[in-house]
């Protein structure tokens, strides 16, 4: 039976770095027989930030899951290794849910198709030589930056998530070990080695304070769902260059960075920018001419959000993990309202209003940031070096947060204590803020950037607003 520990102090230790003292927040115990109790954490709102009730919602459905009575599988695509969480049919004996994963783990994806639900992954953080990158704390970060930042972009929801260890490494890292053996990418092969060592006691150090806790006998990580399908070089970029800095600078030449970087109007700088890009044979095959404007000014709103968290956030495995998934929009007392779009069929909810249907941006592979020692591709390729136009809103709490981080004020604590990071990722970002805003700021101040994009004035047909003032306090 799992039972909530009330109030939002409740706090976690983590012991070791670079995770620091405390992750904060609501949590949720399920005790085991063995005397391990695994927690969910729904941790303190970062100060400022703003979560809809379908965010909290999603938090709770999270820390309501009892792994010990759901279906864990490996998994066996991509990169790095993860735990699938599925939800059987009916009331599921533990002898139930082992025979299901015996029968059912081996099919990968379409493990899916034999459950009743998959609400979540849960990934723990893996930093081995031969291994991909990844740090769970930062998708809980990058989940509440994007509330404060109020991103148009979808950014998913987060928990912390702590897991018997042993029970892991019998239900999956062991199957794992088996199911990925000859079969599947090196890379991923070498992660599931690395959670093996790591779960047996073989890597110690900054690998064990980075995933174990409770004195080693639980492992943590973060509950998170993703959202949306793996958009191709419209947005993305061709990818055509390679990986690193290669496939960052070929993400520069989509036509919603062209046209933020293009000094023209905003609506004479769209299409300009679609022609731009269109040069490219392998853009104009994915990329249509007649693209809806309304579409790229979206696109153009997401791009400036992501740029803005993955520098900040020191992001190394940004281009090809960014999705979409559509959405009706539609402007209400001013602002802009939006809900699922799975049909192109308009709602009669919608009769007798303007309202577009667009692919919302996603980005939901936000583990490979945050932790010092990565490489930050947006700060490395100029990402917001040569830019045009500028969201004012996301501007202006961008040097808000600059200036708390700097001044060691409330964003500074939430990361220190209720997020949990080390001095040295905290300093990270407190820095990569700094420069960022300055950046900025410096283009604006000189008159090559102009904070004109609205994305509210652009749909409506307004063309945009007049440009903001350079300060932050001022607009």
């Amino acid at each position: 039976m799992n039972r909530i520990v009330p109030g939002l102090a409740a706090a976690l230790l983590v012991s070791g770095a670079p995770i620091a003292a405390a992750v904060t927040g609501e949590v949720t115990e399920y005790p085991r027989a063995d005397g391990v109790v695994e927690r969910c954490v729904r941790i303190t709102p970062m100060p400022g930030a703003v979560f809809s009730k379908h965010d909290r919602e999603e938090e709770a459905a999270y820390c309501a899951l009892d792994l010990a009575r759901s279906a864990l599988c490996p998994k066996l695509w991509s990169t790095s290794p993860g735990t699938i969480v599925f939800t059987l049919e009916g009331d599921p004996s533990p002898t139930d849910i082992a025979d299901w994963e015996q029968q059912h783990c081996d099919d990968g994806h379409h493990s899916k198709d034999y459950a009743k639900d998959k609400p979540a992954t849960w990934k723990v953080s893996v930093n081995g030589q031969k291994t991909s990158a990844t740090y769970a704390p930062a998708s809980w970060v990058y989940y509440h930056y994007s509330r404060y930042f109020r991103t148009h972009a979808y950014v998913p929801v987060a928990v912390y998530r702590s897991l018997s260890l042993a029970d892991h490494h019998e239900r999956v890292v062991e199957p794992a070990l088996s199911l990925v053996k000859g079969r599947h990418a090196r890379m991923l092969s070498e992660g599931w080695a690395y959670m093996e060592a790591l779960e047996s006691g073989a890597l110690g150090g900054t690998a064990a304070a980075e995933a174990l806790t409770d004195e080693g006998r639980q492992v943590f990580g973060v509950l998170i769902d993703n959202k949306g399908d793996r958009y191709g070089p419209e947005v993305n970029g061709t990818r055509e260059s390679g990986w690193g800095s290669g496939q960052n600078e070929d993400f520069q030449q989509t036509a919603p960075y062209l046209a933020l970087r293009n000094p023209a109007a905003l609506p004479e700088a769209v299409p300009a920018a679609v022609r731009d890009a269109r040069r490219n044979p392998k853009m104009a095959a994915a990329l249509d001419a007649d693209i809806p404007v309304e579409q790229v000014y979206s696109w153009m709103q997401a791009v400036m959000e992501i740029v803005v968290l993955d520098y900040v956030l020191g992001q190394q495995d940004r281009i090809g993990n960014i999705d979409g998934r559509w959405r009706w929009y539609w402007i209400e007392d001013g602002e802009l309202q939006d809900h699922s779009a799975d049909s192109a069929e308009r709602p009669a909810s919608l009769a007798g209003k303007s309202a577009w249907r667009l692919r919302q941006t996603a980005i939901n592979d936000n583990d490979a940031g945050v932790r010092r020692g990565y490489a930050d591709f947006a700060q490395r390729t100029g990402m917001l070096e040569d830019l045009s136009h500028f969201d004012p809103a996301l501007y202006r709490r961008l040097g808000a947060l600059a200036a708390d981080l700097e001044a060691r004020g409330d964003a500074w604590t939430w990361l220190r204590e209720a997020a949990g990071l080390g001095e040295r990722e905290a300093e990270g970002i407190a820095g990569r803020a700094r420069s960022a805003f300055d950046l900025l700021q410096g283009q604006c101040e000189a008159g090559t950037l102009k904070l004109d994009f609205d994305l509210v004035s652009l749909l409506s047909g307004q063309g945009g607003p007049e440009a903001a003032s350079c300060a932050i306090g001022d607009g």
